[in-house]
């Protein structure tokens, strides 16, 4: 009896010095400021034009002075959707590559693209900056990313910056989706490695005319919807779309489009979607398939990796992966393991 008492009393003793020993990750420091509505260092972007306004880039590090920083080795750059809420998305990045062990070498960017004019913002009517348009004085969304990337990011203050890291959730994915197909800056900075992450948009910029019909089981051209390849669903008009630049040609992009290193995230959950057009639906199986539940952000995922896999096979460098359980929620996906893995990987 009093050896069994001892027994347990030992066992007891073990259990308490294993768990003390289990690894606990510590808590990343909050880093949004206490009122949630500020971060701490920023820097304001314009064009140079005639406007005063102005874009915002919330940094983790601060860019307004020559200091240098030999420690960077990326930038994880996140877009916020529609609703806006850039400091969350800051955060979630932010305490994801803190996880990751390389907060130490990762500058965290978080652009405000606003939809008002208050605080002298340069602000879009109906969220066109998503797409890369002019603001309403003239300031196209994606030329402001250059801006800053060229006059804060790509300079000698970052000697050893490497990998450039563009990520985007929603409206967001639909800013960075299209970013990396029509982009020319990768061509101008060859020393940086350009990846990007496009979580669960609503709609997708294909690169031919082909969507998959799931009443034929195949890909076809669609008859009953007019408009369904123009810009921003794709390339058909691509020419006439000069707010970003007056070059864009669809065989160039095509080309270059398959070279990029894009990533698709998506939330096995997201069963809903934003955009019920006969343009969107046909991303999602066709025109008539007007359930959201059964055109949803997910499906329209997996039939964008789908197009690249069946039409481009081995030519191109696009990928998925799927968190399950996930719904539309920008930090459910920044948070993942499945993400915070893929972050392991490319920020070295």
């Amino acid at each position: 009896m009093n050896n069994r008492i001892l027994f347990l009393a030992f066992t007891s003793l073990l259990l308490v010095f294993f768990n003390s020993c289990q690894y606990k990750p510590e808590t990343p420091p909050d880093y949004v400021v206490s009122d949630g509505s500020n971060l701490n260092t920023f820097i304001k972007v314009n064009l140079d034009n005639s406007s005063s306004r102005t874009t915002t880039f919330y940094t983790s590090i601060n860019l307004n002075n020559d200091t240098p920083l030999p420690q960077v080795t990326s930038i994880a750059l996140v877009v916020h959707g529609l609703s806006y809420d850039y400091q969350t998305q800051f955060q979630s990045m932010y305490n994801s590559v803190y996880d990751v062990g390389k907060i130490s070498s990762t500058l965290i960017v978080a652009p405000f693209f606003s939809n008002n004019a208050a605080d002298n913002n340069i602000f879009w009517n109906g969220a066109t900056w998503r797409i890369g348009a002019n603001s309403e004085d003239g300031q196209s969304s994606f030329l402001l990313l250059e801006k800053f990337l060229k006059d804060y990011v790509f300079t000698e203050k970052l000697p050893n910056l490497k990998n450039i890291l563009l990520i985007g959730h929603s409206a967001g994915g639909q800013f960075i989706q299209r970013y990396a197909a029509l982009n020319n800056l990768e061509q101008q900075y060859e020393n940086y490695t350009f990846k990007y992450v496009v979580s669960d948009p609503s709609s997708y910029l294909y690169i031919n005319n082909k969507r998959f019909s799931d009443e034929d089981n195949q890909y076809v051209t669609p008859t009953d919807c007019e408009g369904y390849d123009d810009y921003h669903y794709g390339l058909a008009d691509v020419a006439s779309f000069t707010d970003y630049r007056d070059d864009l040609d669809s065989s160039t992009i095509v080309s270059q489009n398959l070279n990029r290193l894009v990533t698709y995230a998506t939330g096995t959950e997201d069963l809903d979607n934003a955009d019920n057009s006969c343009q969107a639906n046909w991303q999602g199986g066709g025109s008539d398939i007007t359930s959201t539940s059964q055109n949803s952000r997910h499906k329209r995922a997996l039939y964008m990796q789908m197009f690249y896999d069946s039409l481009y096979t081995d030519k191109h460098k696009h990928q998925l992966f799927k968190i399950e359980g996930i719904d539309h929620d920008a930090a459910g996906i920044y948070r993942s393991i499945e993400f915070m893995n893929w972050l392991s990987i490319n920020l070295n």
